[in-house]
C-alpha cells in the first residue's frame, strides 16, 4: 500500500511537469498564432518575447540588487542589443521613471511588435500588469530552490506581494502548483513566460469576446 502511494504521488509529480510543460508551449505559442501562424510571424514572436523577457531580467536584477551593474552583466555578455537595452533601464530607472520592471518588458515588447509589425492583442498596461505578475514565479521559485515547503512559501509570497489586484491570492496558488508539484524545481524562465502569456493571452480573449457582444 505505502508503494503503491509513492507511485502515485511520482506520477502525480510528473504529471504536474508535463502540464507545466505544456502550459509554456500553448502559451508562449498562442500570442504568434493567427488562424494560419507562417513562420515569419512565429519568428517575430520568437524575437520579441526574447527582447521582452531580456529587459524585464535586466531591470529586475538592477532595481532589486541596489543598481549593482555587475550583477547585469551575465544578461548582457556580448551582445550590443543586450548592451543598449541595459543603458535604457539604467537611465530611466536612475531617472525615477520606473516603478516595476514589468513596465519596461512591456515597453520592449510593444517596440519590438511595431517593428516587426506583430500585433500584440492587449493594452500596453495590461501587458506590464503581466509582466509584473511574473513576480509570483520568480520568489516562489526562490523559495523552492531554498527548500522552503510551499504552504510556508505562498504565505511569504503573499506577505511580500500585499497588492491583490496585481498578485491575486488564485495566482500565486496555481503558480506554486506548477512550482512544487514537480521533482524538480521547474524551469525559473519558461516559468515566467507561462505567467506573463497566459495573462496576456486572457486579456486578448476577453477583449475579443467583448467586441463580439456589442
Amino acid at each position: 500500500m505505502r508503494a503503491a502511494r509513492a507511485h502515485g504521488g511520482r506520477v502525480i509529480a510528473q504529471w504536474a511537469g508535463v502540464r507545466l510543460a505544456l502550459l509554456v508551449i500553448a502559451a508562449v505559442t498562442a500570442a504568434a498564432a493567427q488562424a494560419q501562424p507562417t513562420a515569419a510571424s512565429r519568428a517575430a514572436f520568437q524575437t520579441c518575447d526574447s527582447q521582452a523577457f531580456l529587459t524585464l531580467n535586466i531591470a529586475r536584477n538592477y532595481m532589486m540588487s541596489g543598481r549593482n551593474k555587475e550583477l547585469v552583466e551575465p544578461y548582457i555578455k556580448d551582445s550590443a542589443l543586450a548592451r543598449a537595452m541595459a543603458d535604457e533601464v539604467y537611465q530611466r530607472v536612475d531617472a525615477g521613471q520606473v516603478r516595476h520592471p514589468g513596465e519596461l518588458a512591456a515597453n520592449a515588447l510593444f517596440a519590438c511588435a511595431a517593428e516587426q509589425e506583430m500585433p500584440v492583442g492587449a493594452a500596453r498596461k495590461q501587458v506590464a500588469v503581466c509582466f509584473t505578475r511574473t513576480d509570483i514565479a520568480f520568489f516562489l521559485h526562490a523559495e523552492r530552490s531554498q527548500h522552503v515547503v510551499r504552504q510556508t512559501a505562498v504565505s511569504k509570497v503573499l506577505s511580500r506581494l500585499t497588492s491583490r489586484e496585481l498578485y491575486p491570492v488564485s495566482l500565486v496558488n496555481q503558480v506554486a502548483d506548477a512550482v512544487y508539484a514537480p521533482p524538480e524545481a521547474p524551469d525559473l524562465q519558461q516559468l515566467m513566460r507561462a505567467v506573463a502569456w497566459t495573462c496576456i493571452n486572457a486579456s486578448t480573449v476577453a477583449k475579443a469576446a467583448s467586441a463580439a457582444s456589442r
